[in-house]
């Protein structure tokens, strides 16, 4: 009988994520903007139908100025990040000469560390890095500036596809709430539908409270970074304090990949202050994330972070970069849906008998 039960569960099991995989790689590109259209059109019903009742007006006028109050703050609010950034990225490029000039004197320093520690004769760890970039040079227009073209190409596809798929979630948007109360009333009345809402309502809250906890940790530490290089007189503090902070938030990389080079390279060039202010930032980084994330994580989601950590690297290895997201997607939705199938049938039996 235990067998039995075993096989059973154990098959179900892997049914349902070889389903949970074949609907993300498959369906899921194809409805992602009406999806996201559906979750934001749940959180605004109740508030577009109160301002509506409250103020005696069309609840389709109400609808459209809605949406397009939505649009100006999300075009100004990443219009008004973009600016900031290209502002950095403008000034980095102003100053490119000066900051070649000290990354060659910040080498040659290392390097003379380096032929002091290893015993060797002056400038035999310089010469090896100028065949380096003499071997980076020469392989340049053959292999690596055609993938570095492929790539931004690459990038300018995927972002005009972001732009299409951001202008359907919005026109989504827009129709849903038009139709919201019928719409609601087709959905009730749909068996297969009302199966799947539970699903639907554990992933919009493990994973709405699984994001909010990134986007503040992100914040935090991006807070943190950017303040720190302040003080240091960095011009790029806030590029650079936002980069490490989207960063940190994949589990394999971290601050820690940027921030302890970047203390090495300072203690070979005896800016030993310097250095120490980096690794103090890097400790911060580290402690907002082990404290908060563990904290924020249990309350949000009631997940625990190995169990994110786990769903993050099976994602990545089947989706890719994607799969960041797409992971723990794919987790909670197995999860579910496994709990509900199996879980449900086991109270029932026990209470049959």
């Amino acid at each position: 009988m235990f067998d039995r039960v075993f096989l059973k569960k154990l098959l179900g099991l892997t049914g349902i994520t070889i389903a949970v995989y074949l609907i993300l790689r498959y369906l899921l590109p194809l409805v992602i903007p009406f999806i996201f259209s559906i979750i934001l059109s749940r959180w605004l019903y109740p508030f577009v139908k109160k301002i509506s009742s409250k103020l005696r007006l069309p609840y389709k006028f109400v609808v459209i100025i809605t949406v397009f109050i939505i649009c100006v703050l999300i075009f100004t609010a990443l219009g008004s990040l973009c600016v900031l950034l290209l502002e950095q990225v403008k000034q980095l490029a102003a100053n490119m000469p000066f900051i070649k000039a000290e990354a060659s004197e910040g080498i040659q320093r290392i390097c003379r560390c380096c032929d002091k520690w290893l015993g060797i004769d002056g400038g035999k760890a310089y010469d090896m890095f100028l065949m380096g970039t003499d071997y980076i040079g020469t392989n340049w227009n053959e292999k690596i500036l055609p993938f570095i073209t492929k790539e931004a190409w690459n990038i300018c596809r995927y972002f005009i596809s972001a732009i299409v798929v951001f202008l359907f979630f919005l026109v989504g948007t827009w129709l849903m709430m038009e139709e919201y109360s019928e719409l609601r009333s087709e959905a009730k009345k749909s068996g297969i539908l009302m199966k799947f809402m539970p699903v639907f309502a554990e992933l919009q809250s493990i994973l709405g409270g699984y994001f909010k906890t990134q986007g503040a940790i992100i914040f935090m530490i991006s807070v943190i970074c950017s303040s720190c290089f302040f003080v240091l007189h960095n011009p790029y503090a806030l590029l650079i304090g936002f980069v490490i902070a989207v960063l940190d938030a994949f589990p394999i990389i971290g601050s820690g990949s940027i921030l302890i080079p970047w203390a090495a390279v300072y203690i070979f060039q005896g800016r030993l202050k310097e250095a120490v202010m980096v690794m103090i930032m890097y400790l911060l980084c580290l402690c907002v994330r082990e404290i908060s994330e563990p904290r924020l994580m249990g309350q949000q989601t009631g997940l625990r972070p190995i169990y994110m950590f786990v769903s993050f690297y099976i994602g990545i290895r089947l989706f890719g970069i994607a799969g960041v997201i797409l992971g723990p997607v794919g987790f909670v939705a197995v999860k579910t849906i496994y709990s509900m199938a199996f879980c449900n049938e086991e109270k029932n039996f026990s209470t049959t008998n």
